[in-house]
C-alpha cells in the first residue's frame, strides 16, 4: 500500500523569503546603481539576518518547553519586526500599513481576567515591545510611557524576575498555549500580574510581520522594472563603423552593470595592430567572422537578450572538434596569464609560462595558420593569432 506522505509546512512559508532574496541577486542594480547602492548594506543585512531568524522560529515552532527557549523565540521574533519596520523606514519611507492594528493581544489576561480594556489595549507593535521589553530587553525596570502604554499607570515601574511556560495560574487563562511574564508592579494593588497571552497568538502575529516581505519583494521588482523601462529607450546606433559600434554596445552594457569582456575582447580583435604582414589575409577572414555578427549582438543587446549577446559572440573562442591534447591548456594560459607584457620576464612567473605555451602552440598547432613571434609580438596580438588560428582550423575541419 502507498503511504501518502505531507511535508509539514513551516509556519513561516520560506518561499516568501527566497523569493526577496532571489529578485535581489538576479540585478546588479541594488549595489552598483546610485538609486540603490546607498541601501545595500541594509539590505545584505536584512537577508543574512532575516534567514538566521527564519531557520530558528521555523524549527521552534511548537510551545516552548522552558524559559530559555521562550525567550530566544522573542529574540528572532524582534529581529524579524525590526527588520520589516528598518526596510519600510529607510527604503519604502511610509509606515506600513499594520502600524495602528490590535489584533493579536487583545485577549491578553492575568489570572484569569482580561488583561486590557478597550480603552487600554496598545497596537501589537507596541505590546510586543513591552513584552520584549520586560522579557529580557529591560526586565529590571520597564516604566511607563506616556499614551503608549496606557494600561500602566503614571509613574507606574514594572520589573519582571521570569518569563514562563508553566505558571499553574495560566489553567485559568483559557489557552492551551499559554506563555507569559511574571510583573512586579509599582501601582498595582496586588503588586503582583502573571500577564498571559496563547503563543499561537504571538506567532501568528509574527507571521504578520513577516509576510510583508512579499511587498518588499514587489518594491525590489518594481525597481528592476523601472531601470528596464529607462535601459530600453537607448537602441544601438548601427549607422557607423565596426569599431564604433561594438564600442556603443559596450558603453550601453556597462552602463545596466552588465559584464562587457566578450565585446572588450571583439573590440581588441578588431582594434589590434599586425606587426607581421604574412598574417594580413587569415586575420581579416576572422574579423570579416565578428563583423558579420554585429547586427545581431546589437539586437541581443536593444531587447536585453544577454544570453544571445554570450552564444553570439561565442565565434571569439571556436575551438576545432579534432586538435592536440594540450590546445585547451595553451589556450587558457595565454588567454590569462599574457596581460601586460612586463620589462623582465622571470622564469617563475605566470607570464614566463604563458609565453612558455604560446611558443609551444605556435610550433605545435598555430603554424599551420599564423605565424607567431612569442618574443617580440604584443600580447593582444599573439591573443588575436590564437583566436584566428583556432577559427579558422574548425572552419576546415566543418568543411
Amino acid at each position: 500500500m502507498k503511504r501518502n506522505c505531507k511535508r509539514k509546512s513551516n509556519f513561516l512559508p520560506e518561499e516568501v523569503f527566497q523569493a526577496f532574496c532571489c529578485v535581489i541577486n538576479s540585478s546588479d542594480i541594488f549595489h552598483k546603481d546610485e538609486d540603490f547602492k546607498h541601501k545595500f548594506n541594509l539590505i545584505c543585512t536584512f537577508i543574512d539576518r532575516i534567514a538566521s531568524s527564519l531557520r530558528f522560529l521555523n524549527s521552534h515552532a511548537s510551545v516552548p518547553k522552558s524559559q530559555e527557549d521562550f525567550i530566544n523565540f522573542l529574540v528572532h521574533c524582534a529581529i524579524i519586526r525590526d527588520g520589516i519596520l528598518k526596510f519600510y523606514e529607510n527604503i519604502l519611507h511610509r509606515p506600513p500599513s499594520f502600524i495602528l492594528e490590535k489584533k493579536y493581544f487583545f485577549n491578553a489576561m492575568n489570572r484569569g481576567m482580561p488583561y486590557f480594556t478597550k480603552e487600554t489595549c496598545p497596537t501589537d507593535d507596541n505590546f510586543f515591545e513591552y513584552l520584549r521589553g520586560v522579557a529580557f530587553a529591560h526586565p529590571f525596570e520597564m516604566s511607563y510611557r506616556g499614551k503608549k502604554r496606557l494600561f500602566m499607570q503614571k509613574e507606574e515601574e514594572h520589573y519582571c524576575p521570569f518569563v514562563f511556560i508553566d505558571n499553574p495560574s495560566c489553567v485559568y487563562d483559557g489557552f492551551d498555549d499559554a506563555v507569559g511574564v511574571r510583573i512586579y508592579s509599582s501601582k498595582n494593588e496586588e503588586g503582583m500580574i502573571d500577564l498571559t497571552i496563547s503563543f499561537s497568538s504571538l506567532k501568528d502575529y509574527i507571521k504578520s510581520r513577516y509576510e510583508c516581505i512579499d511587498e518588499l519583494t514587489k518594491w525590489a521588482k518594481d525597481g528592476i522594472d523601472a531601470k528596464n523601462e529607462e535601459w530600453s529607450r537607448v537602441k544601438v546606433n548601427r549607422n557607423q563603423g565596426a569599431i564604433e559600434t561594438l564600442q556603443e554596445v559596450k558603453d550601453i552594457l556597462e552602463s545596466r552593470y552588465i559584464d562587457a569582456y566578450n565585446v572588450e575582447t571583439a573590440l581588441c580583435c578588431l582594434k589590434s595592430e599586425l606587426t607581421c604582414k604574412e598574417n594580413e589575409e587569415n586575420v581579416e577572414i576572422f574579423r570579416e567572422a565578428i563583423c558579420k555578427v554585429i547586427p545581431t549582438v546589437c539586437d541581443c543587446v536593444d531587447s536585453f537578450d544577454y544570453e544571445g549577446l554570450c552564444n553570439t559572440l561565442s565565434i571569439l573562442d571556436t575551438r576545432p572538434r579534432n586538435s592536440h591534447d594540450m590546445l585547451n591548456y595553451q589556450l587558457e594560459k595565454i588567454y590569462c596569464n599574457l596581460d601586460v607584457k612586463s620589462d623582465v620576464v622571470y622564469s617563475a612567473s605566470n607570464e614566463y609560462w604563458g609565453l612558455k605555451q604560446t611558443k609551444d602552440f605556435s610550433q605545435e598547432f598555430a603554424k599551420k595558420w599564423v605565424k607567431i613571434d612569442a618574443d617580440n609580438m604584443p600580447y593582444d596580438e599573439i591573443k588575436l593569432l590564437a583566436r584566428t588560428a583556432c577559427y579558422l582550423e574548425a572552419k576546415e575541419q566543418m568543411v
